[in-house]
């Protein structure tokens, strides 16, 4: 029979394209953590050895890359939503890989602080607010999965990447190791990031590959839907502005903020603090191993909130997430063992992994996807300056007190402060608009 004369019931569906570009975002976010943001710690000691640099020195180059990403996070949403994601990730993936080959030719601290300055370029160009934006664009009632699926890739940096950096800076030497990350970027993330594409409706698509018509009564009938607040339900987009005067908006952003900094601090300096004599005192090959477990969990975690993040109160998930956080770094500055550095790993890792995709998804819930690319890089602000001090911090502490214990101690109770801030947040009520400017939609 031709498949002309095949019920239309019974044809065979096409995979929705927005779940190639979760795929491409993925393989994006991998590149970006497991060689820049996770691998960046596997740097600090050969560094160190070679040029003698305090802790604090070489952890400036991180909080310089906050500081950049902060500055171009509120930019970058603009040209999202008005350029589309496949420029800036081609664009971003370009300048990433150039920065990790300028890091093998470092040969002065002047030097270092430019390679990484570059490496913050690229991998905020091709970062979170940009494929965020995307998946926004693409996915309405599946978000939360389809964040989870792409920020697993994160997890998957450490698992595959991480351990391969480490092995590459024994093996060849951290020179030879950079330069091989930056060739990496190219070859795999610039094809990856010729995959995406802005919104569906421009290829004759809606969210979540649905028919072109949704009616209010299918909506009514799922339960998760109706329990959501009105930007979830399509309903109602907010404004930059509209969302700044909301508390939600400075809430949210406190929390992921918190989050973030704790995360800053620790993919920095797990490495050195594991490895140092007064530290943990593993080996490299041990502590390789944790960061392995670490990542391996984190992955778990980002499953499991993918499928349940839209059926309970993501305010109240992501406040578990960073008491569980709290508590691993607790362990981790008391640690002296393999044993308690796993359990490390384990609490650390689920607690990243369930948090970090709802960071997106409920901003999109509470405001909306018309200006969600301007909304999420203005609230990064936020997160990006209390990142800033982190790493600097966790240095400074080490230097002065030859270990990492209590600024280990101080995160976790930072850590704590987030779930506090995300417990007060409730839903934004819609904004009062003229009838004329009103972008509130049809139910």
């Amino acid at each position: 029979m031709s498949l002309l004369h095949v019920p239309p019931s019974a044809r065979p569906k096409r995979v929705f394209y927005g779940w190639v570009l979760v795929f491409s975002a993925m393989v994006n976010q991998m590149i970006v953590s497991g060689l820049g943001g996770q691998g960046f710690g596997a740097f600090i000691l050969p560094l160190q050895n070679e040029f003698g640099w305090g802790k604090s020195t070489l952890s400036v180059a991180r909080s310089l890359t906050q500081v950049e990403s902060g500055l171009l996070n509120p930019l970058e949403g603009t040209l999202v939503d008005r350029l589309g994601p496949r420029i800036m990730v081609v664009s971003g993936m370009t300048v990433f890989g150039s920065g990790l080959v300028l890091l093998g030719f470092v040969h002065s601290l002047w030097m270092y602080y430019i390679a990484f300055i570059v490496i913050a370029l690229g991998s905020s160009l091709a970062g979170m607010v940009v494929v965020s934006t995307a998946i926004n664009n693409w996915f309405r009632h599946r978000l939360t999965m389809a964040l989870s699926i792409s920020q697993t890739g994160q997890g998957f940096g450490g698992i595959i990447l991480v351990p391969l950096l480490v092995w590459a800076i024994v093996v060849l030497g951290w020179r030879e190791a950079a330069i091989a990350a930056g060739v990496f970027s190219w070859i795999v993330g610039i094809p990856m990031g010729l995959l995406m594409r802005h919104k569906p409706e421009q290829y004759g698509m809606r969210p979540d590959g649905e028919p072109e018509v949704v009616s209010s009564t299918a909506q009514e009938l799922k339960p998760e839907t109706k329990a959501r607040p009105a930007a979830a339900q399509g309903r109602v987009d907010f404004t930059l502005g509209e969302a700044i005067r909301t508390p939600a908006f400075w809430l949210i952003g406190m929390g992921h903020g918190f989050s973030v900094m704790v995360v800053g601090a620790v993919t920095t300096h797990q490495f050195a603090h594991m490895e140092m004599a007064d530290g943990v005192g593993l080996s490299s090959a041990s502590a390789t191993l944790v960061v392995t477990v670490l990542n391996i969990v984190n992955v778990s975690g980002r499953f499991s909130v993918g499928l349940i993040g839209d059926r309970f109160d993501k305010r109240y998930i992501a406040a578990i997430g960073n008491l569980m956080g709290s508590a691993a770094l607790a362990m981790f500055a008391l640690a002296h063992s393999m044993g308690l550095a796993m359990g490390y790993a384990v609490l650390f890792g689920i607690s990243w992994g369930i948090r970090g995709p709802l960071m997106s998804s409920i901003r999109s819930d509470y405001f909306g996807r018309a200006h969600f690319g301007k909304i999420l890089g203005t609230s990064q602000l936020i997160a990006t300056f209390l990142a800033i001090i982190a790493p600097v911090f966790a240095g400074i502490m080490a230097d002065w007190q030859g270990n990492y214990r209590l600024a280990f101690i101080i995160l976790a109770f930072i850590s704590a402060l987030g779930a506090v801030s995300f417990l007060l947040v409730k839903p934004p009520k819609p904004p009062r608009r003229e009838p004329q400017d009103a972008t509130i939609h049809p139910a």
